[in-house]
């Protein structure tokens, strides 16, 4: 199928319970997600204290001052409404059916979306068709929030590191882009290495590596909770 846009989630969870969500998320909340109509792909992402530090955002963003610490992005075929619309409503009976063993005021979604794909670049030595960029192998990603047009798609494909873009637009939030970089290696040199290869020419809005998770390792957990991020959610 397909690939036709992105449901893009930032959450948070509180420090003392980092490897309790993350199994949770893991093991019983991303299968059920995955069995709605129009779900093709599920990766879940982290920001350690160092990518944090990489950052850019605008005032009053919600990934601003330590907060959105994870990322979930579930690509979608067909209509990418559809998909999320749907996600919303299941969400709701996990409390009714007794699904949901997490306590719900440990963690918080500070943004949820749904995007529309649009455009894709990659390396021409890859050899990627337009549908396949969205899978591409990768350890990380680069998420670029924008408002106005932004021609650096093709030349951030060609740089070292990178793999591929994929441009989509906002469902929910007219003239909102964004634009996701998927990279090899380390996410948040990789990220000020773009920045300063190819300029941003919109105005940004985010500019943020994450680092894609193994499922079920959590490595970075400690360092999380040993940092001055956030130490719960409030």
């Amino acid at each position: 199928m397909e690939p036709s846009g992105l449901i893009f989630a930032a959450l948070d969870c509180d420090a003392d319970a980092i490897e309790w969500w993350n199994r949770w998320y893991d093991l019983e909340h991303t299968p059920m997600n995955l069995c709605l109509d129009g779900v093709l792909l599920s990766r879940r992402y982290v920001a350690p204290p160092h990518l944090h530090a990489a950052r850019v955002t605008a005032p009053g963003s919600p990934f601003a001052d330590g907060r959105a610490t994870f990322l979930t992005t579930y690509v979608l075929g067909g209509d990418p409404q559809v998909a999320f619309d749907a996600m919303s409503v299941e969400l709701p009976k996990l409390y009714d059916t007794g699904r949901m063993t997490f306590p719900a005021d440990k963690k918080v979604v500070r943004e949820g979306d749904v995007f529309a794909g649009g455009a894709t670049a990659a390396p021409a030595a890859l050899q990627l068709k337009r549908r396949e960029i969205p899978f591409v192998g990768h350890t990380g990603v680069i998420v670029v929030q924008r408002h106005g047009p932004d021609d650096r798609a093709a030349a951030i494909a060609e740089l070292d590191g990178v793999s591929g873009v994929w441009t989509l637009e906002s469902r929910n939030r007219p003239g909102l882009a964004l634009d996701v970089i998927f990279v090899e290696d380390d996410p948040g040199g990789r990220a000020r290495a773009i920045r300063e290869a190819v300029p941003h020419t919109a105005e940004v809005v985010l500019d943020a590596p994450f680092l894609l998770i193994d499922p079920l390792r959590y490595p970075w957990a400690e360092e999380i909770r040993s940092s001055d991020l956030p130490a719960t959610i409030a």
